[in-house]
């Protein structure tokens, strides 16, 4: 880890607490990739991003903070990505973007 090799554990250990204590998780989220694959070719960037983290399983507000952004404005990219992929609700998205970017047997 890159604190330890810096010798900053703690620091590391602070902003853990601080992150703990305001319910804000530490775990990288990757977006899902756009690999042309079904539903999520058509998404932007920002779209690919917010699905990373509903696929994570993130509340509408964890994902607001993480990105800087608004829970409405969050709320209006998955209601774009729903219509966009024909997805009824987060569950069935977050169901359809990881079968999608399963590699094939």
């Amino acid at each position: 880890m890159t604190a330890t090799a810096l010798g900053a554990d703690p620091v590391l250990h602070d902003v853990a607490a601080l992150a703990a204590t305001a319910r804000i998780s530490l775990d990288t989220v990757e977006a899902a990739p756009d690999d042309g694959v079904g539903m999520i070719a058509g998404l932007t960037k920002r779209e690919r991003e917010i699905l990373g983290h509903i696929v994570a399983g993130r509340t509408y507000g964890e994902i607001a903070r993480d990105l800087y952004l608004s829970e409405k404005t969050v709320s209006s990219h998955v209601s774009n990505i729903l219509r966009k992929t024909g997805s009824t609700n987060r569950i069935d998205l977050a169901r359809r973007a990881q079968h999608a970017t399963r590699a094939p047997n």
